[in-house]
């Protein structure tokens, strides 16, 4: 797993929304926490691309977070609010309560 963590911070600047809610899923799901470098590098390229998230990938990130016992920084989470408000109208019942 390191192995891969130490690539993903080399790639993670390619990163779009998937890959980023797709990594940090998978972290969630093995119940092991990246390493803080990984998670500072993966929440600011996801600041750089919060206009490509849509509900499910926004549901899928703060999922993970959650689940990893994690705050996401101030910055992004007011990101991931602002751009939620922008595509509102997506949200199945399911992204609202995943987000929830």
């Amino acid at each position: 797993m390191r192995a891969l963590e130490s690539r993903a911070l080399q790639v993670q600047g390619a990163f779009n929304p998937q890959d980023i809610a797709n990594t940090l899923w998978a972290f969630a799901t093995l119940g092991l926490q990246p390493e803080d470098v990984l998670m500072v590098s993966l929440m600011a390229t996801a600041l750089q691309v919060q206009v490509d998230f849509n509900p499910q990938k926004i549901a899928n990130i703060l999922w993970a977070f959650a689940k990893l016992v994690r705050q996401p920084e101030d910055a992004l989470l007011s990101g991931l609010v602002a751009r939620a408000l922008e595509v509102q109208g997506a949200f199945d019942p399911q992204n609202i309560a995943v987000t929830l």
